[in-house]
């Protein structure tokens, strides 16, 4: 995996934990950049669980203004999807299975 792709997940953690602790459960690389295929406009696909929430919607708001922040930054799109713990532990979709197969926690 690219340096700046670590950095970029070690800066995402950290703000993750800034606005969620506790309740950050895990983040988790996966997709071409997990794969080792990454090509030059390829985007950076995580999963962020966590214990639990009420609204995806406010969770995607929540985490808007970091994921935009490093995004520029980076220089590089960033695409995220906000689980529970619950659905996660569960493999609740063919997503969540493929990621528990391929994904790297961060």
């Amino acid at each position: 995996m690219p340096v700046k792709i670590k950095r970029l997940l070690k800066e995402l953690k950290d703000g993750l934990v800034r606005i969620y602790g506790d309740r950050l459960r895990g983040l988790y690389l996966y997709g071409s950049y997990a794969r080792g295929e990454a090509q030059a406009e390829s985007d950076v696909d995580v999963m962020v669980v966590l214990e639990d929430y009420e609204s995806y919607g406010k969770e995607i708001d929540r985490t808007g203004g970091l994921v935009s922040d490093l995004s520029l930054e980076y220089g590089i799109s960033i695409s995220r999807v906000i689980v529970k713990e619950s659905q996660w532990l569960n493999r609740e979709t063919p997503l969540l299975w493929n990621i528990h197969l391929d994904g790297i926690p961060a």
